[in-house]
């Protein structure tokens, strides 16, 4: 089985975006939180898990259709969010205000994984791009209070015109995502 998800690649983040996750990154230095290092950055379309390598071959074929059926999209980044309750924090993620371009992406990709025997997708569609996995946090009031001072004016747009298929290893220093299709819009 290969532990596998949907994603657009987001190499780099303007400097205003770079500087508060700098910023955070050292307000949460006595953390144990986990840093998503840029050159795995990405925008999860759709987390598959653990699915059987003869499945591969269909995926690819369904993200052709797509693609073909599909022109690129500019997202805009624009918020800051915690996955995860106000006592057990466990993401905290930049995301979108308008992400309707790439739900549609969802919508189409959803019905056939479905139809290859992949469980539907029950959560809400939250597309955010993981700045950090929260591990242990020593202090959640100062936790908090460093979200909350994150400026809520930021903005970056960024254009989504290749979807990837990645494999996904983990390892107790941070993932390692290893590309097995790309093909773009």
């Amino acid at each position: 089985m290969k532990r596998l998800f949907v994603a657009t690649p987001i190499i780099s983040l303007s400097a205003e975006i770079q500087k508060i996750s700098a910023d955070l990154r050292f307000r949460l230095r006595h953390d144990d939180i986990v840093w998503v290092k840029d050159d795995v950055r990405h925008l999860t379309l759709r987390f598959l898990g653990a699915t059987p390598p003869q499945r591969v071959s269909d995926i690819k074929a369904a993200l052709t259709e797509i693609a073909a059926q599909n022109d690129p999209i500019t997202l805009t980044i624009n918020k800051i969010g915690v996955f995860g309750s106000h006592y057990h924090p466990e993401v905290i993620w930049l995301g979108f205000e308008h992400f309707e371009p790439f739900k549609k992406f969802f919508e189409d990709l959803e019905p056939k994984l479905q139809t290859m025997g992949f469980e539907p997708n029950y959560g809400n569609f939250v597309p955010h791009i993981t700045l950090g996995r929260v591990k242990k946090l020593h202090d959640k009031h100062k936790f908090w209070e460093s979200i909350e001072a994150v400026p809520k004016s930021f903005s970056q747009e960024i254009n989504i015109d290749t979807l990837v298929l990645y494999q996904s290893f983990l390892h107790k220093d941070g993932p390692e995502y290893k590309s097995l299709f790309r093909v773009h819009l």
